[in-house]
């Protein structure tokens, strides 16, 4: 059976403070707690060297949903450092992402193992991505078997890329919970502004077209 993977890493993690990388890591793992509970289990993901994220999926329709829930969850995160040329780079970009679909060899939460197709192309997809400093161009990444589905899917992701690129915190923060599903008026009474207010924010962010892609990607098959 076909499964999800993303890899990701923070985007000049060295520039915050170490209490803002730590409440980071906080924010983070909660996420990813939550992600398993929702789940019941059969979802999960962990935090390594302090900047770095796998999850796994077993559903790989969930797999843009939840990096794009990820991508916004680490922009929406206030952070406060001195340094700051490579802070502008993490409020910029925020995280890196991949998303690897294949075959999972193994997927032991209890153990900590993850092996298989999907996390080596996910894994892959982020180092060949990655680059260093002000080169950065592109923070969302896809990989699979099939190589034409790849480049059209990788092609999808860089466009919404480019919606994240100039985003505030606050449309991400709107976005983060459009994407679990509330309304408008739930995300308004829940961040204490009007409705008019967070539609403004959706707007920006430009939520139909992240929409419409989450809902395509969600109808996909990925068994062929």
């Amino acid at each position: 059976m076909v499964k999800a993977t993303i890899s990701a890493d923070i985007v000049s993690s060295t520039a915050l403070s170490v209490f803002d990388l730590m409440h980071l890591q906080s924010v983070i793992r909660q996420f990813l707690d939550e992600l398993s509970v929702k789940s019941q289990n059969t979802d999960w993901g962990r935090l390594f060297k302090g900047d770095s994220v796998e999850i796994f999926l077993s559903n790989p329709h969930e797999a843009l949903r939840v990096a794009l829930l990820l991508k916004a969850l680490v922009k929406k995160t206030f952070v406060e450092s001195n340094m700051e040329a490579k802070q502008s780079l993490f409020k910029k970009f925020g995280i890196r992402i991949a998303i690897g679909i294949g075959e999972m060899r193994v997927a032991d939460k209890n153990r900590d193992v993850l092996d298989g197709e999907a996390i080596y192309y996910s894994g892959r997809a982020l180092e060949k991505g990655t680059k260093e400093g002000l080169s950065i161009k592109r923070t969302m990444f896809f990989a699979s078997k099939d190589s034409l589905f790849s480049e059209q899917m990788d092609v999808m992701l860089g466009l919404l890329d480019m919606l994240f690129k100039e985003a505030t915190s606050k449309q991400c923060e709107v976005l983060y919970y459009k994407l679990l599903g509330m309304s408008e008026v739930e995300i308004a009474e829940k961040l204490g502004v009007v409705q008019s207010v967070v539609n403004q924010h959706s707007n920006a962010i430009g939520w139909n077209a992240i929409e419409s892609a989450v809902n395509y990607f969600e109808k996909l098959n990925f068994e062929k």
